[in-house]
């Protein structure tokens, strides 16, 4: 090609360098090719940025196919256009001293040739595509797994969460158990303790009326056609006693028996006492001085609480 040749058709000259560049990319070029390119991208910064280009997509290719093995009839094609370049190349007169390698025999070559590369580059983006699309497949259904098991994780919370709440349900009940069994204890010890002080003063009045030496002496009622009894048990110069009481009716409510000592001057409280249903009651007396030195007993209605005072309602009396 002579300089009026390349002036009248640059763009074919353009087109030429562009095939060249993307065999440069891919490495199809000799050694006298690639030299004569060198040069021709030492002056020009578009084929430069264009060779870029082409090295960025060339660097994909290997990771844009999938391992497939390519139908017979394009292998045969692909061969077929090779040896085709290859007898081309091979008729091709040799270039003058003068001319560029970039010229027109390479048209009849390297055209056939960026075919070729172009059909590769088309194949392998479809089979990126392909790959993508299997990868979005795959992805999709991770995420609806993903999905499920999340669901999932949320029942057995929510199951977790509702045991949680039956257990806390049955461990408040277990406690309002307990506590009405602990209570149920210690009315219970209330009981007992009540049953064995009860049962230690009855065991002392015993202990007391058996013992020898003892001396009784009798409470009548105030009234002749009363029914009540007293037996006053003492011992002399002490100044405890145990009087036994039988016949007694049930008092009001905010009433008591109470009991006194009485001298030729004044009354003493030795205590006060209410009775059973039976109208039994037992009264331990601690007297501020021995007992025989007092000279009568009597029992009054008072109060409850007691009084400092006997009020006038007697129902028992006895003299010592």
């Amino acid at each position: 090609m002579n300089k009026h040749d390349q002036i009248e058709n640059p763009s074919a000259e353009g087109h030429e360098a562009d095939s060249l560049l993307a065999a440069f990319a891919l490495g199809a070029l000799d050694l006298d090719e690639q030299a004569e390119l060198e040069a021709l991208l030492a002056t020009s910064p578009a084929h430069q940025k264009e060779l870029r280009q082409l090295r960025e997509v060339a660097a994909l290719l290997p990771y844009a196919t999938l391992a497939a093995e390519p139908p017979a009839h394009v292998k045969t094609q692909l061969f077929a256009r090779v040896e085709a370049d290859r007898a081309t190349r091979l008729q091709a007169p040799a270039p003058s001293a003068a001319a560029p390698r970039v010229g027109r025999h390479m048209r009849r070559w390297m055209l056939p040739g960026f075919a070729v590369v172009l059909a590769v580059i088309v194949f392998a983006l479809g089979n990126l595509t392909l790959m993508l699309s299997s990868t979005v497949r795959r992805l999709d259904e991770a995420n609806r797994e993903l999905t499920t098991a999340i669901a999932e994780l949320q029942q057995s919370l929510t199951e977790t969460q509702a045991r949680q709440e039956t257990l806390s349900g049955q461990l408040a009940a277990s406690q309002d158990q307990w506590l009405a069994i602990s209570d149920q204890w210690l009315a219970s010890e209330d009981r007992i303790g009540q049953l064995n002080a009860r049962l230690a003063y009855d065991q002392q009045i015993v202990t007391f009326v058996s013992a020898p030496g003892v001396a009784t002496r009798e409470l009548v009622p105030a009234r002749p056609d009363a029914s009540a009894r007293g037996e006053m048990y003492m011992y002399p110069g002490e100044p405890n006693a145990v009087v036994l009481f039988s016949g007694l009716p049930t008092l009001e409510t905010g009433e008591v028996y109470q009991f006194w000592l009485a001298d030729g001057s004044s009354e003493v409280a030795a205590g006060t006492f209410q009775v059973d249903h039976t109208g039994i009651a037992r009264l331990v007396v601690q007297a501020p001085r021995e007992v025989n030195a007092f000279q009568r007993v009597m029992v009054t209605i008072e109060p409850d609480g007691g009084s400092a005072t006997p009020g006038t309602t007697v129902v028992l009396a006895g003299s010592l």
